[in-house]
């Protein structure tokens, strides 16, 4: 005859040892909106001098990079970016198990009516894009194949709201 566990129905007490525990990891797993951004930063700083220290790592600094908090609601894990001039920018952001660092290059593209990102994989990776963009002003190629930028990734100035 197989017996079950019955889980017991008692609560756990105020002062006990495992309602400490309880709050000790409350606290030590929820990290502040500053501490967030610290931290996306000094990721950012550790992957690019790690990954392109030929190239970004010789290029960006501390003050390069601004961290952004994670936005639970979106599914949005702490991020950071920075601006490299020209309207391109680097998204930094790491994805957990799954990928690690994720450093993405946002330009304009040659439409004027938005942007265009791409994941870059390395540094090799990092050169041939920059020369392709060399060629073009720092503005990816509109893809008329594609939905149109407009659609997509609107450029607007900093003081509009709108998404």
């Amino acid at each position: 005859m197989t017996e079950t566990l019955t889980p017991p129905t008692t609560t756990v007490g105020a002062g006990s040892p495992l309602a400490l525990l309880f709050d000790i990891a409350r606290e030590i797993g929820v990290q502040g909106e500053d501490e967030q951004r610290d931290n996306a930063e000094t990721a950012a700083l550790d992957h690019i001098w790690n990954a392109y220290p030929d190239t970004l790592g010789k290029v960006l600094d501390d003050d390069s990079w601004s961290g952004r908090p994670a936005l639970a609601g979106a599914g949005l894990e702490p991020s950071a970016v920075a601006y490299l001039d020209g309207g391109l920018w680097l998204h930094h952001s790491s994805d957990g198990d799954r990928e690690g660092n994720v450093l993405t290059l946002i330009a304009p593209c040659t439409c004027g009516n938005g942007y265009i990102d791409t994941v870059l994989d390395d540094e090799s990776d990092l050169l041939q894009v920059l020369t392709d963009l060399r060629a073009t002003g720092g503005r990816f190629p509109h893809n008329s194949d594609d939905l149109d930028c407009d659609s997509q990734h609107r450029l607007r100035d900093w003081s509009d709201a709108r998404p």
